[in-house]
């Protein structure tokens, strides 16, 4: 009877063990990743360029800490429909509240070029000038990937982002 015992007691603690680690992988996981995902409208105004016409942004995208396994989708374009592009995301990488990604123009315009695009997490939604959150113009490149250069490069200019919010979140914590 002493053995049985034993062993259920072992089984309770190997079935209690997985069923904790089962729970667990997925947000432990989610907890080392960063990530950069929302959206909305900026423009027009003046950032390196000026635009004409207001654009618009959609990201979703993460990677691991340390900037590996980047994946997700974006896309940008104009209103209207005019410039619209659906872009595949390679490059992620994130330091406090800045974020750069990048990858390649699935279609629409300037597809196959590589593209990188800056963004900076302010707080909440869009509310009033001078705390919204900040992105860039999108940087199209027919040549090769550059990598996935810094996401807090001060030679960037931005725009606010009138409607929307861009959500940046650094597993380091930085």
């Amino acid at each position: 009877m002493k053995t049985f015992v034993l062993y259920l007691g072992a089984l309770v603690a190997l079935f209690a063990a997985g069923v904790a680690y089962s729970a667990a992988s997925p947000s432990a996981k989610l907890q080392k990743q960063d990530r950069v995902y929302g959206g909305g409208q900026f423009g027009p105004g003046c950032a390196t360029d000026c635009i004409g016409t207001a654009r618009n942004l959609a990201v979703d995208a993460h990677a691991q800490g340390d900037g590996s396994d980047a994946a997700g989708n974006s896309t940008y374009g104009g209103t209207g429909g005019s410039l619209e592009q659906r872009r595949s995301v390679t490059c992620v990488r994130v330091e406090g509240n800045h974020a750069v990604i990048g990858g390649i123009v699935e279609s629409g315009s300037d597809a196959g070029y590589w593209y990188v695009q800056y963004l900076v997490d302010r707080g909440g939604p869009a509310s009033t000038a001078g705390s919204r959150d900040l992105v860039s113009l999108s940087f199209q490149n027919p040549s090769t990937s550059p990598g996935c250069p810094s996401p807090t490069d001060p030679e960037v200019a931005y725009l606010e982002l009138d409607e929307g919010d861009v959500v940046v979140q650094d597993a380091a914590g930085d």
